[in-house]
């Protein structure tokens, strides 16, 4: 029997399940029917879908840090004259519930902090909350080690419970999504009953194969260089990051809402991760230091060149039944008399905390750490945001976005360090969080 002859099937089923927005775009640009400047994919009937070849290229992203060799005979490769067919398959996922949500985004100037001329774009997403039938096979030959090759399914459907991100912009909050009530089962052909089993079904399930697959316990998640920070904050005002596709009409129009995901309202990862980049910059600039060494972290597109982010941030999503919505009236200043514009009122309905409880959880990560001043930039990022020098949202300059920390959890370097509400430790090592506190000023005495 050759070597390649085909001894088994594995089959994967399981519900995947989207818990931010998700954009795979379809590649287009604008269209007649649509002057989005990114539209998601859809299929002939107008459904949104994850394209199983988008999905597969994660998990072997994924395979390929921890196993090289595997991710070759599961993946498939091709090496000058020498290749091998990829043993899984991965159907594309249907999904239902999939709401489209609209957001608009702007490019900002580094040095102004105001927005680019012409930097303006939108785009489509498919909302959070949207799920759909995962099915993937592992086809099994003769070559393959049989322990090998199921272990490594393990370990793959583990990770899908636990989440992964896929589609565009996942360092910026999209494209998380993870997998419930996964089954998998291989069928071996070595055993009359499975290859019966095999033939009677017309889409094989993972219950009637003879050897059960379940999740591995031995999962490769967070390297130890990665840097996770979870930090619990109230409002220390009230904050609006305005919904431009949402209009009020009537007698009391109301110029500018919250933007919600779903019932929440949201504060996007790209506002996020924008305002922690401007903040980065800055001080960045007060220590004296080239702010271009953040494209290695925070990541960079221009025509000719890309870098990926390791900066990698979370939507944070805010429950209606923990804030309010109240419309304020204001009036438009002339910006040279300083006196009032004629006709100039607007109404915006920002959020407001009633209770002193926490009610916005901001997440945000640094990926294969590189040194650890990048450490110390992300520490004294949550000490800014936890002071409350740092607003997010629209309408800062009339006091809106600022925030007061509660308690936060850091991770790094297998240690775990937790912060009360006045930013002391309470849980971990306090000399050693402390000295990474001080990283980035050290390291930049160590480059002098």
């Amino acid at each position: 029997m050759s070597n390649a002859a085909v001894i088994g099937k594995i089959v994967v089923t399981g519900e995947l399940q989207s818990d931010s927005p998700l954009l795979i775009g379809d590649g287009m640009g604008e269209s007649a029917d649509n002057t989005r400047d990114i539209h998601v994919l859809k299929d002939q009937n107008g459904k949104p879908f994850i394209p199983g070849t988008s999905l597969c290229g994660v998990l072997r992203e994924y395979v390929e840090g921890t196993s090289p060799t595997m991710s070759d005979q599961l993946f498939g490769f091709v090496k000058g004259k020498k290749s091998m067919q990829s043993a899984i398959a991965i159907d594309d996922i249907e999904l239902d519930n999939g709401a489209l949500t609209f957001r608009d985004g702007v490019r900002i100037d580094s040095a102004t902090g105001t927005g680019v001329e012409g930097g303006k774009y939108d785009y489509e997403a498919v909302e959070r909350g949207a799920h759909g039938k995962l099915r993937m096979q592992v086809t099994v030959r003769e070559f393959h080690d049989r322990n090998e090759i199921t272990d490594a399914v393990a370990r793959l459907i583990r990770k899908l419970e636990l989440g992964i991100r896929l589609g565009a912009m996942t360092s910026k909050g999209f494209g998380r999504v993870h997998v419930e009530n996964i089954a998998a089962g291989l069928y071996d052909f070595r055993n009359r009953s499975d290859v019966a089993a095999w033939l009677e079904q017309i889409d094989p399930v993972p219950d009637r194969a003879s050897t059960p697959i379940v999740p591995s316990s031995d999962v490769h998640i967070e390297s130890d260089d990665d840097l996770i920070i979870d930090a619990h904050f109230a409002l220390s005002s009230s904050f609006i990051v305005r919904d431009y596709n949402r209009r009020e009409q009537g007698e009391d129009k109301i110029n500018a809402f919250s933007l919600k995901s779903r019932d929440d309202f949201v504060v996007p990862g790209t506002s996020l991760k924008g305002v922690l980049r401007h903040r980065a910059e800055y001080i960045l600039n007060r220590l004296g230091v080239d702010v271009g060494v953040l494209d290695d972290l925070m990541g960079m597109s221009t025509k000719t060149e890309k870098l990926k982010s390791r900066f990698i941030v979370s939507e944070s999503y805010i429950s209606d039944r923990s804030v309010a919505a109240v419309a304020q009236t204001r009036t438009r200043l002339d910006r040279f008399t300083g006196g009032v514009l004629q006709g100039a009122l607007f109404t915006t309905e920002p959020v407001w905390q009633s209770s002193d409880e926490p009610t916005l959880n901001i997440h945000f990560e640094i990926h294969d750490v590189k040194r650890e001043a990048e450490v110390g930039l992300a520490l004294a990022l949550l000490r800014d945001l936890w002071l409350g020098r740092v607003a997010i949202g629209g309408e800062k300059s009339i006091g809106r976005g600022t925030l007061s920390g509660r308690s936060a959890r850091i991770e790094y370097k297998g240690r775990a360090y937790e912060l009360d509400r006045n930013g002391k430790v309470v849980d971990g090592d306090v000399e050693e969080f402390a000295r990474l506190a001080r990283a980035l000023k050290n390291y930049l005495g160590e480059a002098n």
